[in-house]
């Protein structure tokens, strides 16, 4: 353990629900590797899992703002894939300083009742991380793209580091889904995002849902360990 407090892991998981063809509720899922490794690990495309979806691992260390994201025929950014805009979308909505939803209260105490029957401490809400989340759930529905990778504010932890916020570890999960419950059963089921949720090195957490998208909301959960 003393180890790995001199180790920042980010861990990043994006999930993407369905093709956009699909009603949200029949779609198939798709997920994206997420991983942890030490500062100055070299993560190769031959040390990744084959997939037949795409897939992404992206590292972070604490002293440099760089982002790498390893390439090759098996390991591939999320980002590469832009979803099309459906024929009537639900305009995108949300003030990214308003109290918690009932939506995203939801959400946390779904995440912490996985947590707390595991005999982890439950995640404290971060405003800070709520406002992060709702603008990056919002940014992918304003510019119809689904990735860590934000057209406006770079990666996670730079817009986490533009909101002052600070960390030993972070990650992030993404979904696009009808429901929460929906979003956080297929999250729960996918190892990379349970990996995040129950991740022992975080406590705080901040949920952002927006509604709109072509799966009626997007969602965003943002973590660190402080």
């Amino acid at each position: 353990m003393k180890n790995f407090k001199r180790l920042v892991a980010i861990t990043l998981a994006a999930l993407f629900l369905g093709t956009f063809a699909v009603p949200p509720a029949n779609a198939a899922t798709y997920y994206y590797f997420s991983r942890s490794v030490p500062i100055g690990t070299t993560v190769k495309a031959s040390d990744c899992p084959t997939a037949k979806t795409p897939a992404g691992s992206t590292v972070k260390t604490p002293t440099g703002p760089t982002v790498k994201t390893p390439t090759g025929p098996i390991v591939r950014t999320p980002g590469t894939t832009k979803p099309a805009t459906p024929a009537s979308p639900a305009p995108a909505t949300g003030n990214v300083s308003a109290p918690l939803s009932a939506d995203e209260q939801t959400m946390v105490n779904l995440v912490n009742r996985e947590r707390t029957s595991r005999g982890l401490a439950p995640l404290q809400v971060d405003m800070r991380l709520v406002k992060v989340a709702r603008m990056k759930s919002l940014d992918m529905i304003k510019n119809n793209y689904f990735s860590h990778q934000s057209p406006t504010y770079g990666s996670p932890f730079d817009l986490m580091r533009s909101q002052g916020i600070t960390y030993r570890a972070a990650g992030e999960n993404l979904a696009g889904a009808s429901s929460v419950t929906q979003a956080h059963t297929n999250l729960m089921n996918s190892s990379g995002h349970r990996a995040n949720i129950l991740n022992a090195n975080y406590n705080r957490i901040g949920i952002g849902i927006v509604k709109g998208g072509p799966y009626g909301m997007m969602i965003s959960q943002e973590f660190i360990g402080i």
